[in-house]
């Protein structure tokens, strides 16, 4: 049974709340290295002065160490280090690696019951540790070894967890094998193991690769651990990777070597004039008197402050991921390092994996950070669902204007609103040309379309990318006539590459267009249920609808559409921050009545029927079917086993998470029977 639950979601990774016998742990979180014999900062203070939730230390040097075995096994793991927090055991893989220690010296099954006897919250089996310069048949050789491994050690774990290693070096049909096989075994933990020399290589890239060849395979709802990964600068990468679980021996390992930590890098501390940091070490004293310390208490201080930085990362990680900022957050530390840049796009180009995650309608501005924002999983599932679900498909007049989407549409182009208002879509289609490609008129407040932030000196790649958008988009619709507006913005240098696609004639004034538009009036043009079909074909891809009798309602502040009543009952409110429309229950019944595809529909156990009823959230352990299409963040109609309505809501997670976790809201309903 999972102890894992979800409770925000930003591409892979999750806030997370993982229950342990010592306690609820949040997600994603760091665990210091101790050393059980030669910790200078004591797991007391670790707790009470930076606010650690859980440590990871070494069963095998336990185990190797009388004075360490006994106490452990009289007084427990928790008593040895003096703590009651959750403790993870690791087994002696590294250490078998580093020391190159002969096979024989720690046995599989034996530092499994160790780690049961001084009472791991979590341990690990002993897998095989393969170093990245050996060859692939050396690297499919001990990958196998550890799945073997892993098979005669999982039925072991008796009440403790145990967390089975992903192995495969940087061969990604080789992870993928790994994680395939480990996740038919009942493993509580899932660390990538392997990592901690191409860290210190700088090969993150290979990093992105292995973990995400892992992540495809592996259980939803357990936490991933990426093993070695104790540098600030890649937690918010290897977050956004869906890793939950980060250890670190680094913060003492720099200190001993001299070298201070921040979130952007790595610097030795004689290279410092000054300490560019605002923890409580840096606050106190200087470069020049850290250096000018004896080395015992330089060491003690950078570790302070290696602590504080890497802590500091690990919370401001997590608020990024309630905030929806996470992919800023890495894109601005992959400026760090060339190789951190080269990594962040190698993950953006693993889409499917990433949108098949990503939750729809997240509401956060997106800030341009680089080339890499126009890759930003949400702007391209909204452009690929306009591509494919926009509802008119043919006009006599495409009108398109250039625009970096940095205001709302209506308030830097209210004369040609107000005129398309006045047409249909068979006579006149507006579209907007951004650097994230076409945003239809009819879609100008669904998230993203407004809510992106592009500077007015942008990079070519990103212009080549809406150019590409657009592209798609003007081949998918028939049109009989093509006007573009010149205005004074970056993707207005397309137009002349777009002429290969389509004749599309210039326009130089705002008002030569509104008079184009405006030649094309119908007196029966309703740009109310105009906006509302296309909604519904791009939410949920529902061609007609029968909205004969609706009031549109209007609200006064902003001029949107606020709700949508019939026979003097709301069926649809549209959502502000999203402005996609959440159903009431009639709302539901009417999509029912449509057709509404199964992806929408969410399948509860009998046994929640009245729970829901009461308009309680439905709860993942009672989902009976989700289909693998629904996305996290849809709006989405809750049904008993029988097929029948009891409740409409947002969903909180994807259909194949809905069916694997047993902890955690599935749905939150808005409105029930």
């Amino acid at each position: 049974m999972s102890h894992f639950e979800i409770r925000a979601k930003e591409c892979l990774a999750r806030i997370g709340v993982f229950k342990t016998r010592h306690g609820d742990l949040r997600t994603p979180l760091l665990m210091p290295v101790i050393h059980p014999g030669k910790s200078a900062i004591s797991p007391t203070e670790l707790i009470e002065e930076f606010g650690f939730q859980m440590f990871i230390t070494n069963s095998y040097i336990i185990k190797s160490h009388d004075r360490f075995k006994k106490k452990a096994l009289q007084e427990g793991v928790h008593g040895l280090l003096g703590v009651d927090v959750p403790i993870m055991t690791d087994s002696g893989t590294f250490q078998m690696y580093f020391h190159q220690l002969p096979e024989e010296e720690i046995d599989p099954l034996e530092i499994i019951e160790f780690q049961k006897q001084i009472g791991s919250d979590v341990g690990t089996i002993l897998d095989v540790f393969s170093d990245p310069k050996v060859g692939k048949a050396q690297v499919e050789q001990d990958m196998r070894k550890s799945l073997e491994r892993a098979k005669i050690s999982v039925d072991k774990k008796g009440e403790m967890y145990l967390a089975g290693t992903v192995q495969g070096g940087i061969y990604s049909d080789l992870r993928e094998e790994s994680a395939r096989e480990m996740a038919k075994l009942d493993f509580d933990v899932y660390p990538i193991g392997g990592v901690v020399p191409l860290m210190e290589r700088y090969r993150y890239a290979d990093i992105v690769r292995a973990t995400l060849a892992a992540k495809k395979h592996l259980p939803p709802d357990r936490p991933v651990h990426l093993f070695g990964c104790g540098h600030p600068m890649f937690f918010a990468q290897a977050a956004l990777l869906g890793c939950d679980l980060f250890d670190s021996a680094g913060y003492a390992k720099f200190a001993e070597d001299g070298r201070y930590m921040l979130n952007t890098g790595t610097y030795h501390l004689k290279s410092l004039r000054e300490l560019p940091c605002e923890c409580p070490v840096c606050s106190r004293t200087t470069a020049e008197g850290l250096n000018s310390m004896k080395k015992r208490d330089r060491e003690d201080l950078l570790m302070r402050h290696n602590l504080y930085v890497s802590i500091a990362e690990i919370r401001r990680v997590r608020q990024a991921i309630m905030d929806g900022k996470l992919l800023e957050l890495a894109a601005a530390r992959a400026r760090g390092h060339p190789n951190l840049l080269e990594a962040l796009h190698v993950f953006l180009d693993h889409y499917d994996i990433i949108e098949e995650a990503s939750p729809i309608g997240a509401a956060s501005s997106i800030f341009y950070t680089g080339t890499e924002t126009t890759k930003h999983p949400e702007l391209r599932r909204f452009q690929k669902r306009v591509i494919r679900r926009y509802k008119y498909r043919s006009t006599d007049l495409l009108v398109l204007v250039p625009d970096l989407g940095g205001r709302p549409y209506f308030d830097s182009y209210p004369d040609l609103i107000r005129a398309v208002r006045k047409t249909k879509a068979e006579d006149v289609i507006l579209a907007f040309v951004t650097p994230f490609g076409i945003v239809p008129w009819e879609l100008e407040h669904v998230y993203p379309a407004q809510q992106c932030i592009f500077p007015s000196a942008l990079d070519v790649d990103a212009i080549n990318t809406g150019l590409s958008r657009v592209s798609r988009f003007l081949q998918s619709i028939r049109f009989e006539k093509a006007v573009w507006l010149c205005k004074d913005t970056p993707m207005n240098s397309i137009r002349e590459k777009l002429s290969a696609f389509a004749s599309i004639e210039i326009m130089e004034k705002t008002s030569d267009v509104e008079a184009a538009i405006l030649a094309h009036i119908n007196e029966r043009a309703n740009w109310k249920l105009r906006k509302i079909r296309a909604l519904f074909k791009y939410q949920w891809d529902i061609d007609d609808i029968n909205l004969d009798g609706a009031r549109v309602v209007l609200s006064k502040s902003t001029g949107k559409i606020r709700y949508i009543s019939m026979d003097d009952d709301i069926v649809f409110t549209l959502v502000p921050l999203t402005g996609l429309m959440a159903p009431t229950f009639k709302g539901g019944k009417l999509l029912l009545e449509h057709g509404i595809s199964t992806v929408y529909r969410v399948i509860m156990d009998d046994d929640a029927v009245p729970f829901v009823e009461q308009g309680k959230s439905a709860l993942s352990k009672f989902v009976k079917a989700a289909h693998p299409d629904l996305r996290a963040g849809e709006e989405v109609l809750i049904m008993d086993s029988s097929d029948r309505l009891i409740g409409v809501g947002r969903a909180n997670l994807n259909g194949n998470e809905m069916l694997a976790f047993s902890r955690g809201v599935a749905v939150s309903t808005r409105h029930s029977k």
